[in-house]
């Protein structure tokens, strides 16, 4: 998906504020070829469309030979690579034929279980399937050492009911419903033109699935050699501007951001002085204010041991082990009424579920294979449900009656010992509220004695932490914000110097069949296999 994303970002750039050009004579190709399962030519047809075209003699260029109208009654003469109609000012289709290389050629290979295979020989068969789709791009100029821009698009449809486990490299595969419907994009030459690392497996498309009965669908791969239309590279110094921009802003928000850290800096100083100034205060506060503290929580400590000290009871335990007990008898119950279904099944095909192996009825000639995989199932069940009911069967009732009573004498006597603590608690607590009340008066005077040196060191710390907080606060948008903000401006300045080259070279591309062309598509149907 990240590689798509690359591939995306550079047609953004190639596309931006590229208005569409507007001609007197308008001219879309399209190069239909029919290719074998192995991706060779097989058979081409050029269709052309005029557009936006005046009315009288309207002059067009060609290298088409056989040419047809099909879709008027427009009349033509061909002079040389000049073809001239007799326009009626409606749009003019027609079709022709050339013998000339395509700039893309195709190789696929089929692969089954991870054997290289003929799909023809494999048609019906179960396992996991790999077709390779790996495009060249045959249009390489010596004179900018650049390959002709190529996108290429890819797409098959595969019938859920068969097929699942879908994946296609480079794309995504989409279920609708009874249908799966997989969509990938490659792009053969665009490694070599821009060097992004990320583009050298744009060369190939491969699409992995698991079937029940393989079938070869029709796959159709659409490429364009006219990456975006474009007339005006103004968008480029405006780039540009926006680049020199970033910098400026890099280079000031690294100046705020050292003088947010030199008023930390101030800052600290002064809040350090106030600190000294009450340390001696604060020590003496401290120590009072602890003792306060430790006092309070023994005298609170024995008023709460005080209170929950309360005689427990051991119901909750006798409780739960009758409970054991009764669930013990219903387990005992339930596998018995189990076993006795399962050996009726037996009895029923006069078989003993005691003696008869899984060997035995696995060998059976008389079995169905559905029977016997129930009956082994049934065999297993109740050989593991005998050996549980053996241990179910064990006498508890005395083992649990000898706990209860272990039990309730254990809790009597920890009862006992809980009053005589209790009682002993009680008089301790007595001494102990008296020591609090005389060091809690203590500690209220060291407290106002130490209030004035409170507040100045509270003005001090909170004059600190506004400062850390801003300059926390601007050294995290300079390095979360403007950092990346000039990190994506330095890549995104890359990009665009390739964009520049790759976009030229599109709008230099005027057409396969003529030399005055728009939009060029070439389109390749993959015949199926059955």
């Amino acid at each position: 998906m990240k590689k798509i994303n690359k591939l995306i970002t550079l047609i953004l750039v190639l596309g931006l504020f590229s208005p569409i050009t507007t001609l007197a004579l308008t001219k879309k190709e399209t190069i239909y070829n029919t290719i074998d399962y192995t991706g060779k030519v097989e058979k081409t047809i050029i269709n052309n469309h005029l557009f936006e075209i005046p009315k009288g003699r309207v002059e067009d260029e060609t290298e088409l030979k056989n040419i047809l109208n099909i879709n008027g009654d427009e009349t033509f003469k061909l002079e040389g690579n000049k073809l001239i109609w007799n326009s009626n000012g409606k749009d003019i289709f027609y079709r022709g034929e050339i013998n000339k290389e395509l700039p893309l050629s195709i190789k696929t290979t089929y692969y089954l279980d991870g054997k290289e295979v003929n799909p023809k020989k494999i048609v019906g068969k179960k396992g996991n399937i790999e077709i390779r789709l790996q495009f060249t791009n045959n249009s390489y100029s010596k004179e900018d050492n650049m390959y002709l821009p190529l996108v290429v698009t890819v797409g098959t449809m595969f019938k859920n009911k068969d097929n699942y486990n879908i994946e296609i490299s480079n794309g995504k595969a989409v279920d609708t419903g009874t249908r799966s419907m997989a969509v990938g994009l490659s792009s053969p030459g665009l490694y070599e033109n821009t060097g992004i690392s990320e583009f050298s497996n744009f060369d190939e498309t491969t699409i992995k699935y698991d079937t029940n009965n393989f079938r070869l669908s029709n796959i159709y791969i659409i490429a364009t050699p006219k990456v975006l239309d474009t007339s005006d590279f103004s968008i480029f110094n405006k780039i540009d501007s926006l680049y020199s921009a970033v910098d400026k802003l890099n280079t000031n928000m690294d100046k705020i951001d050292n003088g947010a850290k030199e008023l930390v800096n101030g800052t600290k100083k002064l809040n350090n002085g106030a600190k000294d100034l009450s340390k001696g205060l604060s020590v003496t506060k401290d120590g009072t204010s602890k003792l306060n503290s430790g006092s309070k929580q023994i005298d609170d400590g024995l008023k709460l041991a005080i209170s929950e000290l309360k005689p427990v009871s051991s119901q909750s335990i006798i409780h739960q082990l009758d409970s054991i007990n009764n669930k013990n008898d219903e387990a005992i119950t339930k596998l018995e009424t189990n076993n006795a279904s399962y050996k009726a099944e037996f009895d029923d095909k006069r078989l003993d579920i005691d003696t008869i192996t899984v060997e035995e009825i696995q060998s059976s000639t008389i079995l169905t294979e559905v029977t016997k995989e129930r009956l082994i199932n049934f065999k297993n069940a109740y050989d593991s449900n005998k050996d549980i009911l053996e241990l179910l069967k064990t006498d508890n009732e005395k083992t649990i009656a000898t706990t209860k009573a272990l039990v309730q004498g254990t809790f009597n006597a920890i009862n006992e010992s809980l009053n005589t603590l209790k009682q002993s608690l009680m008089k301790l607590e007595v001494g102990t509220s008296g020591l609090n009340t005389g060091i809690n008066e203590l500690d209220k005077g060291m407290n106002k004695l130490y209030e004035g040196s409170k507040v100045l060191n509270e003005g001090t710390s909170k004059l600190l932490e506004g400062s850390n907080t801003l300059s926390s606060g601007i050294s995290t948008f300079n390095t979360e914000g403007i950092k990346k903000i000039v990190g994506y401006s330095n890549k995104f300045k890359t990009y665009t110097e390739k964009a520049k080259r790759v976009l030229n070279k599109s709008n230099k591309y005027k057409g396969f069949g003529s030399n005055n062309v728009t939009r060029t598509t070439f389109v390749f149907k993959m015949k199926t296999v059955k």
